[in-house]
């Protein structure tokens, strides 16, 4: 065995302990060899120190190795002048051990650069704080939104108060858009806010994100839509009406000169009358349409009040109670959760519900089976949310990402307004609204709050 030398070593110290012990008590019994005996155990007990010293020295090293490698020293090696030749096989081991120790911690060490480096360098800010607000950690990218560039940050609540308003005022799982000029520079600011714990310790985790490029890049095409929109409208209107005001000018004048009130017919006045009805009408129709762009444009503040959402459901669709037995439509209404409650504006959210209501009512024409299904739950975020679904013929994919412009429509007698204006009502109540449809299968709107 390895260590067979070292066993030799042990038991061959003991048994010359041993025989000092026997030549003390032969030295011992005769009166005349005091002094030998005093020597003899003066030797026995430097033999034992020997030993004690022999057998603990490969301990004390390995002590000293194990307490500086659980401290992250592995720059400590085992002597060799110190070890016996016995040890070598042990001693050998551990410095593989030290060897591929070293070997981890640099490997490790890379690790934590190169990503220190990435995280530095990425075009998101990473921040994460405690509940108290000391920092965890901040990457340079979190600095330079947060105006502190450079500097070292060390408690969120050392901010300026619109950014600590945010960091403390946002809830796991949500987000949120501040618009701030720093150092000249405009930002719109995304805010996300996750939760962990480590040890015990609960810890927030921030990620920023610049979406200036994005909101321009939307703001950029909604509008192109919009003017899109717009133009068609202003221009079915605009367009007849200068056809017939030159049509008019046309019948009061002959080679450019205006006709003698003996010249004018009752025939052409009455053609003169009709084109200025159509006129007026086309004129008051625009007036409409400007009408409903305020009307979107300009919504005035919710009033908040509480109530029972099962409730509020069966009244709205009782307004519809003649068309829906018109059409034989059967409609479900099903509030998950007992008692559920909603604090919006009560007027306004019903204007929404109304509107969507009377799409899934016309999408039901001609459907054999017609069915309106009305659900109002709480989300494991604890969000309400409530869902509209028809089986109608619903909305293509060329259609779907259109809906929520102003003005568009795809109803002969729709105005573009309704879905629209419901979006801005939900947007004032801190909320959404989506759709999804599969053509002739199903549609739902989701209004989430």
């Amino acid at each position: 065995m390895t260590y067979n030398k070292f066993y030799i070593s042990i038991f061959s110290r003991i048994i010359i302990i041993v025989l000092t012990c026997f030549l003390f008590v032969y030295f011992i019994e005769k009166d005349d060899n005091m002094l030998t005996s005093v020597f003899i155990v003066f030797l026995g007990l430097v033999q034992i120190a020997y030993l004690i010293k022999y057998v603990n020295r490969t301990n004390r090293e390995l002590a000293e190795f194990l307490t500086h490698l659980q401290q992250g020293d592995t720059s400590l090696l085992f002597n060799k002048e110190n070890i016996e030749k016995t040890f070598k096989g042990l001693r050998n081991s551990f410095d593989k051990i030290n060897t591929d120790v070293k070997q981890i911690k640099a490997e490790k060490e890379q690790k934590e650069h190169y990503l220190k480096y990435v995280i530095d360098n990425i075009k998101t800010g990473l921040l994460a704080f405690t509940e108290s607000g000391d920092i965890e950690f901040v990457n340079n990218q979190a600095k330079t939104f947060l105006n502190k560039e450079n500097l070292r940050l060390l408690n969120v609540n050392d901010l300026e108060d619109e950014f600590v308003k945010v960091l403390h005022k946002i809830k796991s799982s949500e987000s949120t858009i501040i618009k701030k000029t720093i150092n000249d520079n405009l930002y719109y600011l995304a805010f996300s806010s996750s939760e962990f714990k480590i040890d015990n310790k609960k810890v927030k985790l921030f990620t920023i994100h610049d979406v200036k490029q994005e909101i321009e890049t939307n703001e950029i095409e909604s509008w192109q839509k919009l003017t899109s929109v717009l133009t068609h409208e202003m221009m079915n209107s605009i367009t007849p009406i200068t056809s017939l005001a030159h049509a008019i000018k046309r019948y009061l004048k002959n080679n450019d000169k205006l006709l003698d009130q003996a010249e004018i017919s009752n025939e052409l006045i009455s053609d003169i009358v009709e084109n200025a009805d159509i006129i007026e009408n086309r004129g008051r129709g625009l007036l409409g349409f400007i009408d409903n762009y305020r009307t979107i444009s300009k919504l005035p503040k919710p009033k908040f009040e509480t109530f029972e959402t099962g409730k509020f459901l069966h009244k709205v669709v009782q307004l519809f109670d003649n068309e829906i037995k018109e059409k034989k439509i059967t409609v479900i209404i099903n509030v998950k959760t007992k008692n559920l409650s909603l604090l919006a504006d009560r007027g306004m959210i019903e204007q929404v519900i109304i509107n969507l209501i009377k799409n899934s009512i016309e999408a039901l024409n001609n459907i054999s089976t017609p069915q309106i299904e009305l659900n109002a739950l709480i989300e494991k975020n604890q969000r309400i949310k409530i869902q509209i679904i028809d089986n109608g013929k619903g909305i293509s994919k060329d259609v779907i990402d259109n809906v929520f412009i102003p003005f568009y429509t795809t109803k002969e007698n729709g105005s573009g307004v309704g879905l629209p204006l419901s979006r801005q009502i939900m947007k004032l109540h801190k909320g959404s609204i989506n759709i999804e449809s599969e053509p002739n299968i199903q549609t739902k709107v989701n209004l989430t709050f």
